[in-house]
């Protein structure tokens, strides 16, 4: 099955985190998978497999939700972040464009503040995802869900729908009904609604009885999602992480050793 990635990220957050996922992406990920990125300004040209799009240009309805709802930005570093509609609108316009560009095989959503430390196959991406559900996603206890990746199937028919219904949130202003106002949430209402009417089925990849650490659990090994105070220094943070990684893996090797 085909296998897309897509992430988005603007232009003030590439020297703080995703030029390291881009260069992470480009040294692990399988060359079979393509990728779809969008951003503020083109930064590398299109290949058969990688693709970067003006996420402005292809999502003239984002352009209008902004302007529309401009009055409600939230004052960054805020504990009214999970309030701003505007500043995740951009993450939920990109998904659904990219949604449309595929239609089909396997369209995941990775943050672009993931990092990948070890090779990103399809075989270890599709086993993230039973073929008979939907979606896979990873879940919190009582929370709304972790979005730093999602997996859909493409070929379920009623995908065009699930998607066309994320973007009526947006284009409604239906978001500002929610509890609260991130991708997150929206993600919750819409495949919540389609449980309901079309016997979706999702599918937690979430670890059993985690609520803390979901994506660096569910990917151990493979994939580092920076979160909060992580993305200010992620050089630092990275060089730590690969010495504990190390220091575990020397004493695992050690137990397995004394058996």
């Amino acid at each position: 099955m085909k296998i897309t990635i897509v992430t988005t990220f603007g232009d003030q957050h590439y020297n703080m985190y995703a030029k390291n996922f881009m260069s992470s992406l480009k040294k692990y990920l399988d060359p079979e998978i393509n990728v779809l990125i969008y951003t503020d300004k083109k930064y590398f040209e299109n290949t058969d497999t990688w693709k970067n799009y003006i996420l402005e240009d292809e999502c003239p309805e984002l352009i209008k939700f902004k302007n529309r709802n401009k009055h409600r930005v939230i004052e960054n570093k805020t504990k009214g972040w999970i309030y701003d509609a505007v500043r995740f609108s951009h993450k939920s316009y990109c998904i659904v464009d990219a949604a449309k560009k595929t239609q089909q095989g396997r369209l995941i959503w990775l943050d672009a503040d993931t990092e990948i430390i070890a090779p990103l196959t399809k075989q270890y991406l599709n086993s993230k995802q039973n073929p008979n559900t939907f979606v896979s996603y990873l879940g919190r206890i009582d929370r709304y869900s972790e979005t730093g990746f999602i997996s859909w199937n493409m070929t379920i028919p009623y995908a065009a729908d699930y998607f066309k219904k994320w973007q009526h949130y947006y284009d409604t202003d239906l978001i500002y009904h929610l509890n609260a106002q991130l991708d997150c949430h929206v993600f919750d209402a819409v495949t919540h609604e389609f449980f309901r009417t079309h016997n979706l089925v999702p599918e937690n990849i979430s670890p059993p009885k985690v609520n803390k650490d979901h994506f660096d659990k569910a990917f151990k090994g493979v994939m580092y999602h920076y979160k909060g105070d992580d993305k200010e220094d992620v050089k630092t943070n990275f060089k730590r992480r690969q010495y504990r990684s190390k220091k575990e893996k020397l004493k695992n090797e050690n137990n397995s050793n004394r058996t």
